[in-house]
């Protein structure tokens, strides 16, 4: 084993990206209260595990976005730039298209769904002239303001890797409380407490966020052997392009062989901006080898998961 660092990190709250926002994550907690059981033939005091709290402190750096407007579209070939301070989806549709580029890089050759960086062209060689859509993705101030009074998850990836470790709560925000000090710097201190489950750590499905533009079954993965305790997995949606997505979390003995749904699958998301927590029985088998299915009318989907395998029995989650 080696030691790590917390550079490149991720962080998710409600459906929302925040990685590029979160300064640091303060404090991420997971306690169990003690109920004291000391009977009057002991020396000493005797305690049992009571209820699991949780909760995960950070701070972020302030960031709003403002209106995305979308630009007519340009002669063929011809770049387009994002000038917003904000990344963008641009939705192509109709016309007829050998190539689309992001700072001249091709990255398709069809309509569809496609990611623009701040700052960055895009540009479509056509002989038919397509249709376009732009869209913001949505950052810090707009996901945290509301202080939402339904429980949400937040979820921090180390690093972002399918199988490095990864932490969430389902929970309340509290508090949006900013500081600014006298060099001009203004931070935001959030908390999310649990509303049942504690905290709970896990293990990446995805490295960090996975973008479908199609309904896809991604590679197979395998954290240990097989288990009979059941499991938990959290999603986080960040941006869909279509009608609705559906994340299923499919297992199998081998790893060629038959997948199907663990019963770990999330909700028909219609929206961006969404996040959930999805149990199984702790009586559950949970097989080796796992996989992540996305299914669903989209052009395209950007996603976590994160997924707990219990390993003992007698836990309720």
């Amino acid at each position: 084993m080696a030691k790590s660092s917390g550079l490149g990190d991720n962080f998710y709250i409600g459906g929302f990206d925040l990685s590029g926002d979160v300064a640091s994550i303060d404090k991420i907690s997971g306690p169990t209260a003690l109920l004291e059981a000391t009977t009057i033939k002991q020396f000493a005091e005797a305690r049992l595990p009571g209820l699991r709290d949780g909760s995960i402190q950070f701070t972020t750096l302030f960031e709003n976005t403002g209106t995305t407007n979308t630009p007519s579209v340009p002669a063929t070939t011809v770049n387009q730039v994002n000038t917003n301070a904000w990344p963008v989806l641009v939705t192509i549709t109709g016309g007829t298209l050998t190539s689309v580029k992001v700072n001249n890089v091709q990255v398709g050759t069809t309509a569809g769904t496609y990611v623009v960086p701040a700052g960055q062209p895009i540009s479509i060689t056509y002989s038919a002239a397509p249709t376009w859509n732009w869209v913001g993705v949505l950052t810090e101030h707009n996901a945290l303001k509301l202080l939402p009074t339904t429980d949400e998850v937040a979820t921090y990836f180390n690093g972002a890797a399918v199988g490095n470790p990864c932490a969430s709560c389902w929970g309340v925000q509290i508090g949006y409380d900013g500081t600014r000090d006298n060099t001009g710097q203004l931070t935001m201190q959030v908390e999310v407490q649990s509303d049942g489950y504690g905290v709970e750590w896990g293990t990446q499905l995805t490295a960090g966020l996975r973008a479908d533009t199609v309904a896809t079954t991604g590679a197979a993965f395998t954290d240990t052997a097989q288990t009979a305790f059941g499991a938990q997995a959290y999603f986080q949606l960040v941006a869909l392009v279509g009608t609705s997505v559906t994340i299923d979390i499919q297992h199998a003995t081998s790893v060629g062989g038959t997948y199907t749904s663990t019963g770990l699958t999330s909700s028909a998301f219609n929206a961006p901006n969404k996040s959930q927590r999805v149990a199984v029985s702790n009586a559950t088998t949970i097989n080796q080898f796992l996989k992540v299915v996305t299914t669903g009318t989209f052009t395209y989907a950007q996603f976590a998961v994160h997924f707990t395998r219990n390993l003992v029995a007698g836990k309720v989650f």
